[in-house]
């Protein structure tokens, strides 16, 4: 499809949007509690999650990257792989 697809307010079609690889989601640190922006690929990739603020390093589970495409398909994202 080339073309945006409208919809109404009343239509019952599910919508969906396709997140690209470096879109960045905001992932609290369980050392400090802050934020830090981490690209999908990444956390795709099975990679370590390091904060930004603490530098506290961690891997992010196979679990939480479970839990992160269920929530995001539930409010209409989706990332491929």
């Amino acid at each position: 499809m080339t073309q945006a697809l409208r919809i109404s307010e009343e239509s019952e079609t599910a919508v969906s949007t396709i997140l690209s690889a470096q879109v960045l989601i905001p992932i609290s640190c369980d050392r400090c509690d802050k934020y830090t922006d981490i690209s999908i690929q990444t956390l795709k990739e099975g990679g370590t999650v390091m904060c930004e603020h603490c530098y506290d390093v961690r891997p992010f589970s196979a679990i939480e990257q479970r839990t992160l495409r269920t929530v995001l398909a539930q409010i209409g994202f989706h990332f491929a792989g």
